[in-house]
């Protein structure tokens, strides 16, 4: 509820020309702030002085205007300014990625010995934790060229006071959606909101504008200070795992083949029955201990396996329900032979993403298909089947979110360790990965990082396990009403609820009714609704006109802060394809290429920076010219 006090006409006028304003250039803004929230605020203007009242309590103990410049200038002296690190993303040198990357390790290596940017004026993002009255909003526009401002809040209510306050035609002719935008994200949990702002990043904006960013916290909210430190102790997520062309070229090629091989489509309309419980089997060396528990309770649980695990249970005897895998090379297929015997696989059920290598499906009895999340072979599909969220990056994130998808209110994770106490046994007997002479044998892990056992004392991890374990936790947020116990002697994981097996007691339900709902939800109808060749139409013509774009736009840089805005200009550019398979093929080596540029050029001085991005500009040309070759190539050999 938002309530006024001592508003003279002019103001009104203001709050009048705003709304009329964003009514007609912005009728998403516009509805946005005719929404109704749940927090009482009230703004007051009294002899040329502004304050506002946060459910009784004033936000600025006086003159707003004031005390928020007082507030701005103390941040000057010592503003919260983040460098991530400089970084060239490793590919495998016969791919035209790698090829790229590796020019860029050279062309760029004179960054490496700074430790953070430079200080500029040109920022990539700013997260400003605080709409109040939007003084600080105006100051932060005028000190800084902002490439990407983002306002995060916790009610509607707190940002309508700026209808009064600011004026929205002057601040959206700065930011104009061509290489600056501003947006808005709310929520009241501090860690939904933390999670929310990273895929609201990485999802919709630019998360390569990170390279160089900015938090400032305007109001002194215990949600917003909680949400921010959560967003900044994950921030890693936006820059880690954007994939790389060659992926997504494996991914649109595997996609079109099984889709030949008309796979059934997870739709995600059924729900298991509420009693439903799961088993969600990892490949963690805590596995071993619970295998005879396992046997002894297979018809008291839907199992999932998750990739090697397989291994594992082939040499106990134990068949799972579903096996669940999801990398898309032909490394799945050799280390599924090298884990079981193709008769035991024969028995099975596989549930595997869309750009599976296509033969691993010949090795299963019935195979099921569900759409991966950002992805160009997923694109192909039509938008009423969902993709599958939080199901990377290993097979253990896609098992459980695939039992959360199906409604399973119950689940229990085995060996999903994420980590190990000795880092030579890293995997639970009988996986591959502890195989001797096999290409998959790995005689110890790396020990990363260190962190608390889900049973006391200390795991060690490496990074992928580290984000494996994070994304896990973020999707655990989203299912509140679920009960997850982590019966492994691994890593704690936030959300999961430490379960000894020995204390464990399982009741009975109809597991052969929740099986069959789970196929139920798996269909053919979605091969009606495909029409994949105007889609592949549009994605070369897409990537020709993005190309020239790119072309055309690197005749105006003349300075390093033009690298910044053309990082911009060149992701909201890509939107204007949404929903083409372009931007799934093409947004990971954009943001893979953008970070390396700009991680890079803002540690160099500024004649050794024009010169070092205007010649990774000239390569990137050349690699989208060799990328629009090879999609050529792929697609007439499929049609």
């Amino acid at each position: 509820m938002f309530i006024t006090q001592f508003l003279t006409s002019e103001i009104e006028a203001r709050r009048t020309k705003n709304l009329e304003y964003l009514k007609k250039v912005s009728p998403h803004f516009y509805q946005f702030m005719n929404l109704k929230g749940e927090v009482k605020a009230q703004a007051i203007y009294h002899l040329g002085r502004w304050d506002l009242l946060v459910n009784g309590v004033s936000l600025y103990g006086g003159d707003a205007r004031l005390n928020t410049r007082r507030q701005f200038e103390d941040y000057l002296k010592t503003p919260n300014e983040f460098s991530s690190p400089f970084y060239v993303f490793w590919f495998p040198e016969d791919t035209v990625d790698g090829k790229l990357s590796h020019e860029l390790t050279k062309l760029l290596a004179p960054a490496k010995s700074a430790d953070r940017c430079k200080q500029r004026k040109t920022v990539g993002t700013v997260i400003a934790f605080g709409v109040g009255l939007g003084f600080h909003i105006e100051l932060l526009t005028e000190h800084y060229d902002i490439k990407q401002l983002i306002l995060v809040e916790t009610d509607v209510e707190l940002i309508k006071p700026t209808l009064y306050t600011l004026d929205w035609e002057k601040l959206l002719s700065v930011y104009n959606g061509k290489d600056r935008i501003i947006s808005f994200y709310l929520h009241k949990d501090p860690d939904l909101l933390a999670v929310g702002l990273l895929d609201h990043l990485t999802a919709y904006y630019n998360p390569t504008l990170l390279t160089h960013f900015h938090i400032y916290m305007h109001r002194n909210d215990p949600v917003l200070i909680e949400g921010a430190k959560k967003f900044w102790a994950s921030n890693k997520s936006p820059i880690a795992g954007f994939g790389y062309f060659q992926d997504e070229l494996w991914s649109l090629e595997y996609t079109l083949e099984n889709i030949k091989k008309e796979l059934p489509l997870y739709q995600a309309k059924k729900k298991v029955p509420s009693d439903s419980t799961a088993f969600v089997i990892g490949a963690g060396p805590s596995l071993e201990y619970a295998l005879d528990f396992i046997k002894k309770n297979q018809e008291r649980a839907v199992i999932f396996s998750c990739g090697s695990s397989i291994g594992t249970l082939y040499e106990e005897g134990i068949k799972p329900d579903f096996h669940v895998e999801i990398e898309r090379t032909k490394f799945t297929y050799d280390a599924l032979l090298q884990s079981a015997s193709r008769d035991y696989l024969k028995e099975l059920t596989v549930i595997f993403n869309n750009p599976m290598y296509p033969q691993v499906s010949e090795l299963f009895k019935e195979s099921l298909m569900f759409v991966k999340p950002n992805d160009t072979g997923g694109s192909l599909f039509p938008p009423e089947y969902p993709p599958v969220g939080y199901s990377n990056p290993t097979v253990v994130n896609a098992g459980l979110s695939l039992a959360l998808h199906m409604g399973f209110k119950r689940v229990y994770l085995f060996g999903v360790d994420m980590g190990y106490k000795d880092p030579r046994k890293h995997h639970a007997k009988g996986n591959v990965a502890l195989k001797e002479g096999s290409e998959f044998y790995k005689e110890s892990e790396a020990q990363e990082h260190e962190l608390e056992g889900n049973f006391g004392g200390k795991v060690y991890t490496n990074s992928m396990l580290l984000w494996a374990r994070s994304m896990i936790q973020d999707l655990l947020k989203l299912y509140k009403d679920a009960e997850v116990f982590n019966t492994s002697d691994g890593a704690k994981i936030e959300g999961t609820i430490p379960a000894r097996i020995d204390e464990l007691s399982l009741s009975k339900f109809k597991k052969s009714e929740a099986i069959k709902l789970i196929k139920q939800d798996f269909s053919r109808d979605y091969l009606k609704a495909l029409n994949l060749e105007r889609k592949l139409s549009l994605l070369i013509s897409h990537a020709e006109e993005y190309m020239n774009f790119v072309r055309e736009r690197t005749k105006s840089i003349s300075k390093p802060e033009d690298f910044f805005s053309f990082v911009s200009e060149a992701g909201l550019y890509q939107y204007r394809f949404y929903g083409s398979p372009f931007i799934y093929m093409f947004r990971p080596p954009f943001y893979n290429f953008s970070y390396a540029l700009l991680s890079g050029i803002c540690r160099m001085e500024q004649d050794q920076a024009l010169e070092a991005g205007k010649t990774a500009l000239k390569l990137y040309i050349d690699f989208l010219h060799e990328c629009i070759k090879l999609i050529k190539k792929s697609v007439k050999y499929l049609s």
